[in-house]
């Protein structure tokens, strides 16, 4: 039929009832990629519910045997990852423009810039800006000549801090939403994590591929999402039950899970354009308030004084501390719980993340996509870890409160409560944390649900939302298991998870690079750095 409708694609391009059929018969679930994930998701965390003793031996071991063997690799992958990343922005393919050289963009850097951050960030750096710090000076690498609870330690848990939450993770995410985003908008593919390697294989290989990719990544992205679900969930009970006074049972945990996945559910039907987009802004919002109260009403010479320091031992050691695994020092626990498993963490999210920050960079360059992914996420991180870092080193250095005992006893979830307790207004303070933690367990799962969905479909386009049936499945899948995990007490055993899930996704991402570099200079050689290559793609 050649009849025009009225709706238009994100391109500007008139669609025809042809091409909505085309979209719809899009939309529908693959099932080779949907049902093996989720069966296999399923039955792996129900069994790991079901006799948690022997699952947490079973991903301990994992771990261990990875970390020991691989983690090597993680890491060295992460650094090579950081300086290709920066080789291809001021390459000839950085100035690529994504969606070819007559595309705009879609956001102002504001929104980009919140969508991204909210979205890469999540859960983390609220749990972790005070606890990593205080970690890191109390327990430091027996490789370094640093003494527990020292100055010198102090001035290297906040630069190690901000190496974890910084650099790596957003060149890792952003190359690989490079690779999605080349081919997305300039080559017409599909909205996939497959079609970012889909260069390097066989033409004949694309469905098979297609269906173990994403049937790989649905399972481990589902698996990271609730463990960071999982420390959002205990840290907002955590703050819920201080503000209360009173200790929180299952019954509470999940009266709040079904606030949350309420909230980042609705908000994932309604659109990245409006949902997404609203709560980021807020979040962002939140998160500067917070960090200019703190440094105002804190020991703001100390954090500026040790915050400048840090930043120079960050620079001065950033690539030996960057691959710090402590060799010839076998007994050290230090390297086994952080570098390598936080490379693998990031690992798992890249390709998923990447595909998340693809949908945001229509009418950028790629010099301009990387930039902005890269940069502003790293200073905002950075301002993050030497305020609140910096506060909790004072408190402990100092011995105003011995941060490091409240750790042992309560867990991470709690510290930042116990600190806010020691600054005015402490109780405002605390209920507008817990509301930002809310805010930030949504803005995570408002991408990650989008994402899942987005895998579970035949293959939608870069400018088509994800059915709001799929989006509603595994918004209220990832909050059930993360829901699951705290109340059986399950978060710290599959922690253990992201090792084995980040193998498989840091292979992807290296693909992806390869793939980056010969999609890049394919399209210097078309016109307007575009071509047209959907028909490759209607059955």
């Amino acid at each position: 039929m050649n009849q025009t409708a009225v709706l238009e694609t994100g391109l500007g391009e008139p669609v025809t009832s042809e091409t909505e059929a085309n979209a719809s018969e899009r939309q529908k679930i693959n099932p080779f990629a949907f049902w093996p994930g989720y069966i296999v998701l399923i039955l792996f965390i129900g069994l790991g519910l079901l006799n948690q003793g022997a699952f947490k031996i079973f991903i301990d071991t994992c771990k261990g045997w990875l970390s020991t063997h691989f983690g090597w690799l993680n890491v060295f992958s992460s650094m090579a990852i950081v300086i290709f990343t920066f080789c291809i922005a001021f390459s000839k393919i950085g100035n690529i423009r994504l969606g070819g050289e007559d595309a705009t963009p879609e956001y102002t850097l504001w929104q980009w810039f919140s969508m991204a951050l909210c979205g890469c960030i999540g859960i983390g750096i609220l749990f972790w800006g005070m606890g990593d710090p205080i970690f890191h000076m109390m327990q430091p690498p027996q490789g370094l000549p640093l003494v527990p609870g020292s100055r010198d330690a102090g001035i290297f848990a906040i630069s190690q801090a901000v190496l974890h939450w910084s650099v790596a993770q957003y060149c890792i995410y952003t190359i690989c939403g490079v690779a999605i985003a080349l081919v997305a908008y300039n080559k017409r593919y599909p909205l996939s994590v497959a079609a970012g390697v889909y260069s390097l294989f066989p033409r004949s290989w694309r469905p098979a591929m297609t269906s173990i990719i994403h049937a790989t990544c649905l399972f481990s992205l589902c698996c990271a999402v609730a463990c960071s679900l999982g420390a959002g969930l205990m840290q907002l009970g955590s703050g819920v039950g201080f503000l209360l006074n009173v200790t929180l049972g299952k019954v509470m945990w999940g009266i709040l899970a079904v606030g949350v996945i309420g909230m980042y559910t609705f908000s994932s039907t309604t659109g990245i354009k409006r949902g997404m987009q609203f709560l980021s802004a807020q979040c962002t919002r939140i998160f500067f308030v917070f960090m200019l109260f703190t440094l105002l009403f804190g020991p703001t010479l100390f954090i500026l004084t040790v915050g400048t320091e840090a930043f120079g031992y960050f620079v001065g050691n950033f690539f030996r501390n960057s691959m710090l695994l402590n060799a010839m020092v076998p007994n050290d626990p230090w390297p086994a719980n952080w570098i390598p498993v936080f490379m693998a963490s990031f690992f798992t999210y890249a390709p998923l993340l990447g595909l998340f920050l693809a949908r945001l960079g229509r009418g950028r360059t790629i010099r301009q996509f990387i930039l902005v992914n890269v940069f502003p996420p790293t200073v905002f991180c950075y301002v993050w870890m030497f305020i609140f870092g910096g506060t909790a080193v004072q408190f402990q250095w100092s011995g105003v409160f011995d941060i490091w005992a409240a750790v042992q006893q309560n867990g991470f979830e709690s510290t930042a409560y116990a600190i806010f307790q020691q600054f005015p207004m402490s109780t405002l303070l605390i209920v507008v944390f817990v509301i930002t933690v809310a805010i930030s367990f949504a803005t995570l799962a408002d991408p990650m649900t989008s994402v899942l969905a987005t895998l579970s479909t035949k293959g939608l386009r870069v400018e088509e939302e994800a059915p709001i049936r799929l989006k509603i499945i595994w918004g209220l899948t990832t909050g059930t298991i993360a829901y699951l995990l705290v109340a059986s007490g399950g978060v710290s055993s599959l922690r253990g998870m992201l090792s084995l899930a980040g193998f498989p996704m840091m292979i992807l991402t290296l693909f992806m690079c390869v793939s980056v570099v010969k999609e890049g200079l394919f399209l210097l050689g078309q016109p307007k750095n575009y071509v047209d290559k959907s028909d490759e793609f209607i059955s």
